[in-house]
């Protein structure tokens, strides 16, 4: 499917958490949990991965396929709205050394602007399909609407470095400014 993680996607988020050295991973939109695997495959023993789904028809698929995983034990799955999820993480003072946006589109903003509230200070975001944009009927397709308007919120963003990878339909690489 198009938009969706794939092998070679897989490969760069494991290797940038290895290359980050993360302990701590937020992965935003679980889906069939590629992502929260790979992720999890490039982290220490101790490291964990904060996965959020917002379906539980999904959710209870993603999890049989984390149980079945050599990382399952690195792996939190958390059913529910994503943002009002994060709201809560930030309240209880959680941190994350890697945050990978890939949910719905329509609100990569806010999953952007709750993830800086959420990430060391020395710590980065992916955000997943942002050259899918491209993809998407211009005319009639909201997502592509709402990458457009978050790919210009982050370039427009003095917070924030970042640089787009033409890795599958796009991954932007976010820090913040030290």
């Amino acid at each position: 499917m198009p938009c969706m993680v794939g092998t070679m996607e897989s490969q760069f988020l494991k290797m940038q958490a290895q290359i980050k050295g993360a302990k701590k991973c937020l992965d935003i939109g679980t889906f069939t949990g590629m992502s929260a695997i790979a992720l999890a495959e490039g982290m220490p023993a101790d490291g964990k991965v904060v996965t959020l789904e917002s379906s539980e028809k999904i959710a209870v698929v993603a999890q049989q396929i984390f149980d079945a995983s050599s990382v399952k034990s690195k792996i939190d799955l958390k059913v529910g709205q994503a943002a009002e999820t994060m709201k809560e993480m930030i309240k209880n003072g959680e941190k994350f050394d890697l945050i990978f946006i890939d949910a719905d589109k329509e609100n990569y903003i806010e999953y952007y602007e709750l993830s800086l509230q959420l990430l060391e200070s020395n710590g980065i975001i992916l955000a997943d399909n942002s050259l899918c944009a491209l993809l998407y009927d211009q005319d009639k397709d909201v997502r592509s609407t709402k990458l457009h308007e978050f790919n210009q919120h982050v370039k427009n963003d003095k917070r924030t470095e970042q640089v787009v990878l033409t890795v599958r339909e796009g991954i932007t690489l976010i820090r913040p400014v030290q």
